[in-house]
């Protein structure tokens, strides 16, 4: 497929989306969002009005965070998992167009979400709030450095992006970073001098961290701010990306299952968006004192979560994540964002692999659950735990994804009853065998 054939699938996509959603979310949902950022009155009867539409009932007033008791009734992703029917509402006014998300998630076990369009909506109108808070005003270039398949697995003329036209975005690869590539991103990023770039952390980190190594800064005069997600952004990685960037980096949390949101403002603050969602803290069990994030959709009609266990969590200010930041904005605030956390795989060749978390989507009927093992020397073991009715053509279409993504590499699926847990009852998403010197972190 040549760099004209993806820049047109993708601008087609952007179009779809655009007509869609997107100018939906824009003209209809974002003002409503603005008039809730700095009026406490304001943002308690959007939250109360948007619980009642959902049919939710909400903890706290939404400028505080309420802590669960020990014991509380909460949803599990394995309730979901297992029963997701129980969960469904019948199809009614605001919900009658539904489409679904399918994740796998840093977990690692996939589901599916069944969500209505106006959440779809409505979660254009957040996302672009908090690039309007970056300074971003729609039309203005942006560039992607993701986990989207943008160009062939090895293009002849070094060409690792395309163009999506519709969406005025630079789509660059995720996959194929590397010490001999990095240079030519630099260059093709300040030569299209987008306003915002959105990045995995371990993304941006490989381009910052070749950008100081060099001794020199970005060159691109257009840029306001580097928007991150679906990773934990270290400290030390916001720091190197804004001293090679010289811009600050706005972090946003979300998950696939939207009952949660976390937005960055120009102060550097975390805001959670209880407009988004109701938020309840739970105290983790491992004695580190961070709270997991339990979240209550306010926006999917379709199928609302109560007090879903996101499995992330943050590090609060004090016992109600009260806070406030001299931005004004009179959301809670907290800390920093603990969860999803993952680990970074460096080939032989350079390249620079993380966020995998595609491979196992699409396959939550007959996977319970799914680990990468990185063994050193290029080679990959997709550990997976089984339901009935897993055959070798599934663990074949695991492999083909894999190598659609991280081509030229040695992988095989391997079925395991388990996959060993932490400490903290979880597992590492992706994983490196003692000895692999895979660069790992």
């Amino acid at each position: 497929m040549s760099t004209w054939t993806y820049s047109l699938k993708f601008s087609l996509r952007s179009l779809a989306r655009e007509l869609v959603r997107n100018v939906w979310g824009r003209t209809f949902v974002y003002p409503a969002l603005v008039a809730n950022e700095r009026s406490p009155e304001a943002l308690a009867r959007y939250a109360q009005r948007r619980a009642r539409k959902i049919g939710v009932a909400l903890d706290a007033d939404p400028t505080t965070l309420a802590r669960l008791a020990p014991g509380s009734k909460l949803l599990a992703k394995a309730d979901v998992r297992q029963h997701p029917e129980r969960l469904v509402r019948p199809r009614g006014p605001g919900s009658w167009i539904r489409t679904t998300i399918k994740t796998s998630g840093t977990s690692g076990s996939p589901l599916t979400i069944v969500q209505s369009i106006g959440n779809l909506v409505r979660e254009e109108g957040f996302v672009y709030r908090q690039l309007r808070w970056i300074g971003y005003r729609h039309g203005q270039r942006r560039a992607w450095i993701r986990g989207d398949i943008v160009c062939a697995d090895h293009p002849r003329d070094g060409v690792y992006w395309c163009r999506d036209w519709v969406g005025n975005m630079l789509m660059m690869s995720s996959y194929h970073l590397s010490n001999d590539t990095i240079g030519r991103y630099i260059d093709a990023l300040e030569a299209f001098d987008p306003v915002v770039i959105h990045a995995y952390p371990s993304s941006i980190a490989a381009l910052a961290a070749w950008l100081n190594a060099a001794g020199r800064t970005y060159r691109g005069r257009a840029l306001l701010g580097v928007m991150t997600s679906s990773e934990t952004l270290e400290p030390a990685v916001r720091a190197a990306v804004e001293k090679a960037f010289g811009t600050r980096v706005y972090d946003w949390y979300g998950q696939a299952e939207r009952v949660a949101a976390i937005g960055t403002c120009e102060r550097g603050s975390y805001h959670v968006l209880t407009d988004y969602s109701g938020v309840a803290l739970l105290d983790a069990q491992d004695g580190s004192g961070a709270c997991e994030l339990v979240g209550t959709t306010l926006n999917n009609a379709a199928m609302p979560l109560q007090h879903y266990r996101t499995g992330d969590t943050v590090l609060v200010h004090d016992a109600h994540g009260a806070a406030r930041c001299a931005c004004g904005r009179v959301f809670p605030t907290v800390k920093a964002i603990v969860g999803r956390q993952e680990k970074i795989v460096t080939l032989p060749d350079g390249r620079i692999i993380a966020r995998l978390d595609r491979i196992f989507q699409g396959h939550d009927r007959h996977l319970v659950e799914g680990q990468v093992l990185y063994r050193g020397n290029a080679e990959f073991v997709l550990r997976v735990v089984v339901a009935e009715g897993f055959t070798d053509a599934d663990a074949q279409a695991l492999v083909d994804k894999f190598l659609l993504r991280v081509p030229g590499v040695q992988v095989r699926v391997e079925r395991v009853a388990a996959i060993p847990r932490g400490p903290n009852g979880k597992f590492e998403f992706i994983a490196i065998a003692d000895g692999a010197g895979a660069g790992g972190r």
